[in-house]
């Protein structure tokens, strides 16, 4: 029986983002169930050159044709070799709230007379921002790599982290506020990915702020005790691709509720959920007194990260992408 053929389009123009992450995830879950390629819509970063990638170039007729072609995000128009393409199937992951290129591109694959295509999306959050139907995948997890690690009895302050992209929205304009009212109480601050507050804690050394990338994510994640994570109001987070990570890595999470997240979150069970900046200060603050509660409220997280995004959600969203099938979240 011949094999699916099926083509993964992203920008793959940074490895650390969740985005790529997911196309990388994809390819892994179908490799040994069909022909997959992978189309990056620009040059991709240097870093994912171990991955067989294929640039588009329509020019040259350097396109993915025929199959399925599964468009991870709607931040590139593709409308210069779309149509050319001719694919049986079309997928789009819905991965960022911009709801005018979505419009502009479903309206695209219509006047083209292309298949109408089926939705996923990494929230159900996300998916009602829409009005539309469509497949839940919050993406694909190594719980073998994201793992909590034990650590030995040290006089090391406790320590709150964060990870992100190196992106003004990625951020609540309040964080610097945040981290020093952590500090003022006796705690460690360690950010990756938030390199432009460097300069206001340069001469502070209860915080380290390393570029994105310095250190792989889970080995950065299972440094800290604990998880926080807010954005900009103006910034829906669809899902929190590092949110399931740390969860993954029994981090007890402080969140904003601004993100589809807090799908996955109960207050004071496997994680929290602060409407304030005091809010926020007060948890992990408690988190730091009561070693219990942030051990239960960290293996929690696990659990639920495991249970949701395990083999059984796997095997649903490959089943989803190879056939069809499974349409239900």
């Amino acid at each position: 029986m011949q094999r699916p053929v099926i083509h993964l389009v992203n920008p793959l123009c940074t490895a650390y983002a969740g985005s790529e992450r997911r196309t990388l995830g994809y390819h892994a879950l179908l490799a040994e169930h069909a022909k997959v390629t992978l189309w990056a819509d620009v040059e991709p970063d240097s870093a994912l050159s171990g991955y067989p990638i294929r640039r588009i170039d329509p020019t040259t007729n350097n396109i993915p044709c025929r199959g399925t072609i599964v468009l991870i995000g709607v931040f590139v128009d593709r409308e210069d070799w779309l149509a050319q393409a001719r694919p049986q199937r079309v997928v789009i992951v819905y991965n960022t709230p911009q709801p005018r290129r979505l419009q502009r591109l479903l309206e695209f694959i219509e006047e083209a007379g292309l298949p109408a295509p089926d939705l996923i999306f990494p929230s159900e959050t996300h998916r009602r921002s829409t009005g539309l139907g469509g497949f839940i995948d919050w993406g694909m997890y190594d719980f073998d790599s994201f793992k909590p690690v034990a650590r030995q009895a040290t006089s090391r302050p406790f320590t709150v982290g964060r990870l992100s992209r190196d992106e003004d929205l990625k951020h609540n304009p309040h964080d610097a506020r945040l981290y020093r009212g952590l500090i003022d109480r006796g705690m460690r601050v360690r950010l990756m990915g938030a390199t432009k507050l460097a300069e206001r804690f340069r001469n502070d050394d209860a915080v380290d702020v390393l570029p994105t990338g310095s250190i792989s994510a889970q080995v950065f994640l299972q440094s800290l005790d604990a998880f926080v994570y807010r954005t900009h109001p103006r910034w829906n987070e669809p899902s929190g691709r590092v949110v399931v990570e740390a969860m993954a890595c029994a981090l007890p999470v402080v969140a904003g509720r601004n993100g589809g997240y807090r799908e996955l979150m109960k207050h004071g069970v496997n994680g929290f959920l602060c409407d304030t900046h005091q809010d926020a200060i007060d948890c992990l603050n408690r988190l730091r007194t009561d070693p219990t509660l942030a051990r239960r409220v960290g293996a929690a997280a696990r659990a639920t990260a495991v249970d949701r995004f395990g083999p059984v959600h796997q095997a649903r969203v490959r089943e989803f992408l190879l056939n069809g099938g499974c349409r239900a979240s």
